[in-house]
Parts: structure tokens; sequence; C-alpha cells
């Protein structure tokens, strides 16, 4: 393969460059770490056309080198919207999240983060319109990625990026489910076979093309009670989109998921009448919601782990736009092919519920 040298017109803000449809000029100093860099030659023919492609950064015009040939292109390759559902951070959580955001961003994609407002009414009853709200989110502000994320998500730095590199419309980590070890997708996949196929998959980290939804539409998501995952999943592949999991990336969690149609479904135990299985259904459901009600007087939870000592404003960890945050160097690697690193490993995750904080506002932290 030949590179073709290439000379940027300097504007008032940053270098322009010139590329072709079939000639892929690449001329970032930088590596990608999504894709690796090539370059075709065409002569100069008849049927030779033209077009002018700009890049904010090397790193993005080293990604749109890359799929002038073997995917397609974006105005922001590898954006990201990470939409983050409410603000109710399990411990520990918010860091591992904000770690990987930065991770991401000191990587070349940009990333922003918005914490949706908690639109629930009864618990959960408006999760499909939270994640709607994140579609348009998504799609007004022109990102090519929305990723969904559960407030109890423990990812290691490099989890966004892995799932990145696939250049997938939909793709998940995988996630055991904590304490019983079963993976939460369907049917099951063995870890560290690479990217596997499935038919389901639970929303805890889910990672979409926007362009997914241009089939869809914004409305696409069902509140739960009695539109799960397979419902979802089965939608999606009436319009050709079925997810798929990278079994090389594991995601921990903080707690088991919880399924709203089994808290509200009344089931009789054996030896039970029909007016005391009613009884013991509604006094569950009144127990789920008189925590959760408890749990959203309470601050959001962004406290920093134990032993941080840095990017802490307020007492919460807030390593945006800082220019001393770093990667740590046991981190991550930008291998698809290798296991996933855990920067935290003396922080063992509870696994006994899913604790919740305060309700808040809308908010939003920008980066890249």
């Amino acid at each position: 393969m030949q590179t073709t040298p290439l000379t940027p017109i300097q504007t008032d803000s940053a270098p322009r460059y010139w590329a072709s449809s079939q000639t892929v000029q690449v001329a970032a100093p930088a590596k990608s770490p999504f894709a690796p860099e090539s370059t075709v030659a065409i002569p100069n023919t008849p049927d030779k056309l033209v077009h002018v492609i700009s890049a904010a950064t090397p790193i993005e015009q080293s990604v749109l080198g890359w799929r002038q040939n073997n995917s397609w292109p974006h105005i922001r390759p590898n954006s990201v919207l990470v939409a983050a559902m409410s603000n109710h951070w399990s411990p520990g959580s918010w860091q591992r999240v904000a770690d990987m955001i930065q991770y991401t961003l000191h990587a070349g994609a940009p990333v922003w983060l918005h914490e949706g407002q908690d639109r629930n009414f009864n618990p959960f009853d408006a999760m499909g319109t939270m994640r709607n709200e994140a579609i348009i989110e998504a799609q007004n502000a022109g990102f090519e990625y929305l990723l969904y994320i559960d407030n109890d998500v423990l990812p290691a730095q490099d989890t966004l990026i892995r799932l990145l590199k696939w250049d997938m419309p939909i793709v998940a980590p995988l996630i055991l489910e904590p304490e019983i070890g079963r993976g939460l997708h369907g049917p099951s996949r063995e870890a560290n076979t690479g990217l596997q196929p499935v038919r389901w998959c639970v929303l805890s980290m889910l990672l979409f093309k926007t362009s997914v939804f241009n089939c869809t539409g914004t409305d696409f998501w069902g509140d739960p009670m009695g539109a799960d995952e397979g419902f979802h999943f089965k939608r999606l592949w009436s319009f050709g989109h079925r997810p798929y999991i990278d079994t090389n990336t594991q995601l921990l969690v903080y707690g088991r998921p919880h399924y709203p149609l089994a808290t509200n479904r009344i089931e009789q135990q054996p030896g039970e009448t029909w007016d005391e299985a009613k009884i013991r259904t509604y006094q569950k459901r009144t127990e789920t919601w008189r925590d959760k009600w408890a749990s959203l007087q309470r601050s959001p939870n962004r406290r920093p782990i134990k032993g941080t000592t840095q990017h802490i404003q307020d007492g919460e960890y807030m390593p945006f736009g800082s220019p001393d945050w770093r990667p740590m160097a046991d981190g991550a690697t930008l291998s698809a092919s290798a296991p996933s690193s855990n920067r935290y490993e003396s922080e063992k995750p509870v696994t006994n519920r899913i604790r919740f904080n305060a309700r808040g506002g809308t908010r939003r932290i920008t980066g890249g």
C-alpha cells in the first residue's frame, strides 16, 4: 500500500485536509487508537470523484483515512454521548465512569456525559422515556454513538475504547450476574471468545450507533412494565439489527439486576391464597418504593473511591478538564484482543443490593 503525501491548508482554527473518495491520504502524526492507518492511491481517471473532508484533530484524520475504504465517515468520528440513567450512583461507580470518560478523551474520542433527569413516578416506570430522551440528546448534538449506562456499573478505564474499536451498530461488554456468575445475555457466550452475536443482553452498558435509531425513531424504548430486553431486541431485529457482546471485555456491576415485572407480577407461592399473594405483592412494591423515595432525599454519591487524593472538588471526584489527570500505568491496553484491565483491584463491589441516591436535575459535563 502506498501513502500519498498531503499538505494541510492552514486556517484560522486548525489544519484542514484534502481527501478523495478514491485516494485516501493520512496526514496524522499520531497513530489512531481505534484503527490502523492505511492508504490506497488510485490513478486520476474520468470516474474519480473528489470529496473535501476536514478533521478537527490528527487522530480524527487518521480514523477518517482508515474508514474511507473500510467503513463510513462521520463529522466527529467516535464521538460518544454517555447517557447515565439519572444520578443515583452506587459507591465507586461515579469515579469509574468518570475515569473511563477521561481515558477515552485522552485517546482522542470526543465524549460528553449526560446525567438524565429521573422521570420515574413509581420505581422504574419511565426508564423507556429516559432512554428515548437520550436518543434525542445524542441526535440533536450530532454524536456518532450513544452509550447507555446504569448508575451501578464499574467499568475499567479502557472499556469504552474497546467497544468503539469494533465499529459495530450495537455492542456491549460481557456482564456476569453478581453472586451467580450467569451471563446477563442470551444465548450464553464464553468469556474471551471475541465478538459474539446474541439475541438479547441487559442494558447496564450498551453502545449504539445513533444511526440505528434512524430506523426506529426516538420513541423506541417502551417503559419496562411489559417491555423487557427480549421485547426491545425483537423490535430491533425487525429492523435488521441485533446486539453483539465483546466477550474479551468484562464489566463489573455493583448489584444484581432489578426486574420490574417480577416486582409487580402477582405470583402465588405454595400454600398461599390469592388474596395473600396480592397482599404480599403490594407490600413488596410498597417496600421498593419506600426505599427508593428515601434514597432520593440523599445527595448523589460522587464521592471518590477510598485512597483517591486528586481531582476532588467539594467532596466530589471531578477530573474533567484537569491537565494533571493521567491514565494509570497498569491500565489499559488499546488491543481489542487482550483482557480488560481493572484499575481498582482493592475496591470490591458490594453485590447484595443496589443503592440509590438523591434525585436531581440534568447535569452535563463535556470534553474533547
